[in-house]
């Protein structure tokens, strides 16, 4: 509202404890006071990156008519909604790394998995066994993964903890997105295509679940930017060399050192 981005009731204690701010109250009348907490408008990406670093999703509301125009109340509605994996602040992002948005899906021991960009529009896609899933999902460093809402518990529960290895910002979503002929049309529509033959996709079908999942998560939350998306593009695990985090870290502070000595 104005120059400040507000917030009421419960979403207000909320942010006035995890962002260390003020919380104050508005009358309502009849001597209701809803509890309201505030940031400026200008300091709203400091803000936002705080609540996303501790797994939170922000809904962005604004004014969508114009207040000379408008009779009564102005319309507001939401915009889009900032998760960990749909940040579009370049100030909220690492420049050196993606910050992907990823989707799985899982039958019988195989796992499907995809993941976007979507400040780049890279899109990829791949099947794979489920055990692989965790080292995989490191590899790529998600920052936020969608499972179906009526997945099984132990299959998600521990997902990307192979005990050395990271947790993720899981975002259980409505089932019926991953079901593979919702998110086969999905892809259909939103290439203005026939078949997925071109993508090397037809087939597969877990691979095509979680792909359609994340298209729709990006439509609901960030509206305009599905747009950007680029063609979907498939590939195998096998043909690289997978290293878990531990691995990474010591090539690192090796490549580190070895840069340091030639200094």
């Amino acid at each position: 509202m104005g120059d400040f981005y507000e917030t009421f009731d419960d979403d207000a204690v909320l942010a006035a404890k995890e962002l260390e701010i003020t919380l104050t109250s508005r009358s309502m009348g009849k001597g209701l006071l809803v509890p309201l907490a505030g940031v400026p408008a200008h300091a709203l990406d400091n803000y936002l990156s705080r609540l996303i670093k501790k797994g939170h999703k922000v809904a962005i509301c604004e004014q969508i008519s114009d207040p000379a125009t408008s009779r009564g109340l102005v319309d507001r509605d939401v915009v889009r909604v900032v998760t960990p994996g749909t940040v579009l602040e370049s100030a909220l992002l690492d420049q050196n790394t993606n910050n992907y948005l990823a989707a799985v899906s899982q039958h019988e021991g195989r796992a499907g998995l995809a993941y976007v960009d979507i400040t780049t529009g890279e899109f990829y896609a791949t099947e794979l066994f489920l055990h692989e899933l965790p080292l995989e999902l490191e590899r790529i460093e998600a920052a936020e993964v969608l499972v179906p809402d009526t997945g099984e518990p132990p299959v998600w529960t521990d997902l990307g903890n192979n005990g050395t290895g990271p947790r993720y910002e899981l975002s259980p979503v409505e089932s019926r997105t991953f079901h593979p002929d919702e998110a086969r049309q999905s892809l259909l529509s939103h290439y203005g295509i026939l078949t997925l033959e071109s993508f090397g996709c037809e087939g597969m079908d877990l691979a095509v679940a979680a792909a359609g999942a994340i298209l729709a998560y990006v439509a609901r939350t960030q509206k305009a930017a599905v747009l950007q998306l680029g063609n979907l593009s498939i590939y195998a695990t096998g043909s690289y060399m997978a290293l878990d985090s531990q691995t990474r870290r010591n090539l690192e502070l090796f490549a580190a050192g070895r840069n340091e000595s030639k200094a």
